[in-house]
């Protein structure tokens, strides 16, 4: 087994030990049933979340252990933003470093999934992820709903503009055989 591939088992084999602390945030305060605790942001606005870490593609393929979910990203993005280009988003007045989104399930017209991603503005960084769909609890990668927001809000919403609309931008950025194949050595988890 080479040096990289090495790497990533490891760091996959520690996080399968820990908990998922922004689950353990949800259901000790009971925020998956309050409302009244949180306020709408603007995602595509430059003073809304301009704490929110910047992520690179290699932070985004380390949090999600993969391409999979990367490459998945911006067609999910598009399928799931509102009118004004956007996700619908919002911040908990109790926990300012906490995100919740609403997403609509691209299996069921009938299902909606709720998401939250916690991140610390001061580090950069994205401590950790909660979403109701059936796989959102883990902690050894992230769910399409997970990667898709997390692609939006930390990549890009702050490409440049000429940028935005450059045809097969994001497959030529996120084709597997173009990265590097390194993973950042930052752990997106608390313990």
């Amino acid at each position: 087994m080479d040096p990289e591939t090495q790497a990533v088992a490891v760091q996959m084999l520690e996080r399968a030990g820990k908990i998922n602390s922004v689950q353990v945030l949800i259901e000790e305060n009971s925020l998956l049933n309050k409302r009244s605790i949180y306020k709408p942001l603007d995602g595509t606005s430059s003073t809304d979340l301009d704490d929110f870490p910047h992520l690179s593609l290699d932070d985004l393929r380390n949090i999600t252990m993969g391409v999979y979910q990367v490459k998945q990203a911006p067609a999910y993005t598009k399928e799931h933003t509102d009118d004004d280009g956007g996700y619908e988003l919002m911040a908990c007045r109790d926990f300012p470093d906490l995100l919740r989104v609403k997403i609509q399930s691209r299996h069921s017209k009938n299902a909606i999934h709720t998401l939250w991603i916690q991140y610390t503005s001061d580090t950069g960084n994205i401590r950790g992820w909660y979403c109701t769909c059936k796989v959102g609890a883990r902690v050894v990668g992230c769910c399409a709903h997970v990667a898709s927001v997390l692609w939006f809000l930390g990549w890009k919403r702050h490409l440049p503009e000429d940028q935005l609309g450059k045809p097969g931008l994001a497959s030529s950025c996120l084709n597997a055989s173009s990265s590097s194949g390194t993973f950042s050595s930052n752990d997106p988890l608390e313990e």
